[in-house]
């Protein structure tokens, strides 16, 4: 009488109870776990990460617009670039001064200007 019985009878089968409650278990040891392993997180890059003179592809990643863009920009004479040799290169602090001086521009300029009209008196007019 002592035998187990056949294999999905109640004596076997675990209840969903605890089943949760190992799943918790688990989880909480492998949690547990993580928070003491050392983390090391992804340093952000630092200007001497950065070449002092960027190709095309760098200076559209830094800008997010493409390679071609930033030839054309460059081409126009409106974005900082030098020629070394037939390669055209961005000087770093020079883009970078560039752009911020164009963001206090863009923000400034970039609100719409209303006609004259618009902005006028017209309280009397009913």
């Amino acid at each position: 009488m002592g035998e187990p019985g056949p294999s999905g009878s109640p004596a076997t089968q675990t209840s969903p109870t605890q089943q949760v409650v190992t799943t918790l278990h688990q989880l909480i040891d492998t949690l547990t776990e993580l928070t003491r392993a050392p983390s090391s997180p992804t340093p952000a890059p630092t200007a001497a990460d950065v070449p002092l003179l960027l190709d095309a592809h760098e200076a559209g990643r830094l800008m997010s617009v493409s390679r071609s863009k930033v030839l054309d920009l460059a081409s126009q004479g409106a974005i900082p670039s030098i020629k070394v040799g037939g390669s055209v290169r961005i000087p770093r602090d020079l883009l970078t001064a560039w752009i911020a001086e164009n963001a206090r521009g863009a923000n400034s300029s970039s609100r719409m200007q209303l006609p004259a009209w618009v902005r006028g008196d017209r309280s009397n007019e009913r």
